[in-house]
């Protein structure tokens, strides 16, 4: 939902727009905010990918499809206890593939997931409640998690999926905002809209949704999990800011933070150092108290 490739027509177009109909305007950002852009994997991503054991799961019809066999796309690596990767929205399981062989020789079975209208799951929409039921789904026909390791938007679905009966040992939470404001303010500078259109889309995705866009400020859960997780951000995101982290980790109970320094929003399974740490803390070496600091630095590759 954060958009980065918006060009100037587009921009232009939402400005007219909000001028001449300001409530045709706000339906049109809420047709946008719906609509994953497809997602790019980068060639050592693919490869990952392509090591898994893929299938298509049968899934409850999407509000936003007709098709009746509507499904989403699991791959799997590995064998042992689950450790469920979750991607960012306009991502797929590419994004996150690069940890799995890790953690595959670390003892787990790693599981990722395409969420409706992603990666190779069909549709051309979705929302956050439907990522929520896929990750609940998931759980039922497998009898439960080791692990989550969920990126962004991602997280927010899992963070909510546990207030809805997911249940987890170890949690880790990549690049996430504390406030849904943030991704919704993010994204209407991002096509160019008033602070007025703001609150139109707000209230359009309240309506689509049915449930008010404020109860995925994942702020307002984690207090009350009762679990602890592992928080990587990098110093530098310059997608959702660092101060999004400290927020979360300053009223997250014996939460840890990982602050990177040099992976960008999006570089960090890319780094052996971090994958280190991730893969230590779901194994449970980890420490689970107290905030860790890694300079990444000019050795940062991949994604940023």
């Amino acid at each position: 939902m954060i958009l980065t490739d918006i060009n100037l027509f587009t921009r232009l177009h939402f400005k007219f727009l909000e001028k001449v109909s300001p409530k045709s305007s706000a339906r049109k950002a809420l047709n946008l905010w719906l609509t994953p852009t497809p997602y790019k994997p980068s060639e050592p991503e693919m490869l990952c990918l392509q090591t898994a054991e893929m299938k298509r799961v049968l899934f409850k019809e999407s509000v936003y499809q007709s098709s009746a066999d509507t499904y989403y796309t699991l791959y799997t690596w590995g064998s042992g206890p689950i450790v469920l990767l979750l991607h960012d929205w306009s991502a797929s399981a590419a994004q996150v593939a690069p940890l799995a062989q890790h953690l595959v020789r670390a003892g787990f079975q790693v599981m990722a997931v395409d969420a409706l209208a992603h990666g190779d799951s069909p549709g051309r929409q979705t929302d956050l409640n439907e990522f929520i039921e896929v990750i609940k789904d998931l759980h039922q026909k497998n009898g439960g998690f080791h692990a989550i390791l969920a990126f962004s938007l991602g997280a927010v679905a899992a963070v909510m999926a546990l207030q809805q009966g997911v249940e987890v040992k170890r949690l880790v939470v990549c690049s996430a905002a504390a406030s849904i404001d943030t991704y919704l303010r993010e994204f209407t500078s991002a096509i160019g809209v008033s602070r007025q259109t703001m609150g139109r889309i707000s209230t359009l995705i309240n309506t689509r949704m049915r449930r008010n866009i404020k109860d995925f400020s994942i702020i307002n859960i984690v207090p009350t999990l009762g679990m602890p997780a592992l928080i990587v951000h990098d110093k530098h995101d310059d997608v959702v800011k660092f101060a999004e982290a400290v927020t979360l980790s300053n009223l997250w109970p014996s939460s840890v933070l990982l602050q990177t320094e040099g992976c960008g929003h999006h570089g960090a399974l890319a780094h052996a150092t971090v994958v280190a740490r991730i893969v230590d803390y779901i194994v449970g070496t980890q420490r689970q108290t107290g905030d860790v600091g890694l300079d990444i630095g000019s050795t940062a590759t991949g994604r940023t």
